[in-house]
């Protein structure tokens, strides 16, 4: 028998990345643009390749997130971030200082085309928590592929040869709105979210008919459990929901 996502939800979960039960407090470090490199550093493995590619693609990620995702120790992080390849900033709360990563200007090289100094300073703190969110479901995938994707998505995932665009939100969804209002979007797509009730605005822009819409919550990742929601559309009795799969 199929539930109403929204009903089983427990509320005495606080998510680690929740932007309104936290206060945070995020500190970009700024790289002068004049500042000179003797010689253009370069990867020194296949794991730091996939790793700055990784970032490249979403822009920025925990510290933890990097060590796990890519098996990299502090020592070879420092390293990297010595050799210019990742930049390191902090978002902190009360009683935590939580080191994140962007990709620097040697990093950059042969990835991305064109490298903007300091591009991670118009990330607001929202952005860099589902940023976090982002990373946290690939942890509960065995050698997911991580690929740049199109705004309001934060990047795509290739799973078992199939593309997912992912979309994170603390809350506010308002551009993944207008995305959905405006263009046509049949491609699979997995919203990761602090609660489900959060997703009550989106209902009138899933077709349930033709969009291979998911939902996860950040409880069901951080329980390491890939629990996904879908949109359920009960037309006679006229009731939209999320239900478990």
């Amino acid at each position: 028998m199929q539930q109403g996502a929204e009903t089983m939800d427990k509320k005495t979960f606080i998510s680690p990345f929740s932007y309104n039960q936290h206060s945070w407090n995020l500190n970009w470090k700024r790289i002068a643009s004049n500042e000179k490199y003797d010689r253009p550093y370069e990867t020194q493995s296949e794991k730091e390749q996939r790793a700055l590619e990784a970032i490249a693609s979403v822009g920025v990620i925990g510290g933890l997130q990097l060590r796990r995702l890519f098996n990299l120790d502090k020592q070879r992080i420092k390293r990297m971030e010595a050799r210019h390849l990742i930049v390191r900033h902090e978002i902190k709360t009360k009683d935590k200082i939580i080191p994140i990563y962007t990709i620097g200007k040697s990093g950059a090289n042969k990835i991305m085309p064109k490298f903007i100094g300091n591009y991670w300073v118009e990330y607001d703190t929202e952005d860099v928590l589902n940023r976090m969110a982002f990373f946290q479901l690939c942890t509960l995938f065995d050698g997911v592929k991580i690929n740049p994707s199109p705004s309001p998505f934060i990047a795509s995932l290739k799973i078992n040869g199939n593309d997912f665009y992912v979309y994170a939100t603390r809350r506010n969804m308002n551009d993944l709105m207008m995305f959905l209002k405006w263009k046509p979007f049949s491609e699979r797509i997995i919203i990761v979210t602090e609660e489900l009730n959060y997703l009550r605005p989106l209902k009138p822009f899933i077709n349930s008919d033709k969009m291979k819409v998911r939902a996860i919550t950040d409880e069901a990742i951080k329980e390491g459990t890939p629990m996904f929601y879908r949109i359920y559309e009960d037309k006679e009795n006229s009731i939209i929901n999320w239900v478990s799969e």
